[in-house]
């Protein structure tokens, strides 16, 4: 979920995956300035941080296209990190080679999202106001999780308002319309691994983080020097 002004930008983000796939905690793990939490199995990451533009880039899966098994596929990690160095999204060829994605770059003039959803790519220019990005789409009626926390996030103003919706909003898990989800996919736990709340002004950068999303979770802020 994103607020967007010229000159401002409030995000909220929590990564759903296998609880059993290994992470690192935001850090600057690829060299530089840009922070944010890197998965170890393929290096890259779902959201980061780069305080210097600044800019904030995450990564939102699509409706999966083969199964995640197949080695040709690329890992839709790295695509954060190229945004934030300004790199072009891969070309035809190459794009052919992911599963279906949101790419999120907001910076303090523009949020962006590219959608790649194994045919086509879309790009779209958000307009400013509230917002909320599913794997559905933008602001995806479709989604249960959406019609709900649009009117909560109307509502939510101050810093501890977005800290309280990243909660979950006392929705149980397994709740279809629940941000914070538990799930069982094959046998494999599969649920809300950590969240990320971002503020970019033109005179400062927020980045604070939690290892355990929900009711109980356990903020801290992300060092910036």
């Amino acid at each position: 979920m994103l607020r967007f002004s010229p000159g401002t930008l409030l995000l909220g983000a929590v990564r759903d995956e296998f609880v059993a796939r290994p992470w690192d905690p935001p850090a600057a793990h690829w060299g530089g300035r840009v922070l944010g939490g890197r998965d170890r199995v393929a290096g890259g990451t779902w959201l980061a941080v780069d305080p210097d533009t600044p800019a904030v880039a995450a990564v939102l899966n699509g409706v999966p296209l083969v199964p995640p098994t197949d080695p040709s596929r690329l890992s839709r990690g790295a695509l954060p990190l190229d945004a934030l160095a300004g790199k072009p999204l891969p070309g035809p060829d190459e794009l052919a080679r992911y599963d279906g994605f949101h790419l999120v770059l907001a910076t303090l003039d523009a949020v962006q999202v590219w959608t790649w959803d194994g045919v086509a790519l879309a790009h779209r220019v958000l307009e400013p106001g509230d917002h909320i990005i599913v794997n559905d789409g933008i602001d995806a009626p479709g989604d249960p999780l959406v019609p709900h926390f649009l009117p909560l996030l109307a509502e939510a103003h101050a810093w501890q308002d977005w800290v309280e919706l990243l909660t979950g909003a006392g929705l149980d898990p397994a709740d279809p319309r629940a941000l914070i989800v538990r799930r069982w996919h094959d046998g494999s736990e599969y649920g809300s691994t950590s969240a990320s709340l971002v503020a970019l002004g033109r005179d400062s950068v927020r980045y604070d983080f939690t290892a355990n999303p929900g009711a109980r979770a356990d903020w801290r802020q992300i060092s910036i020097r």
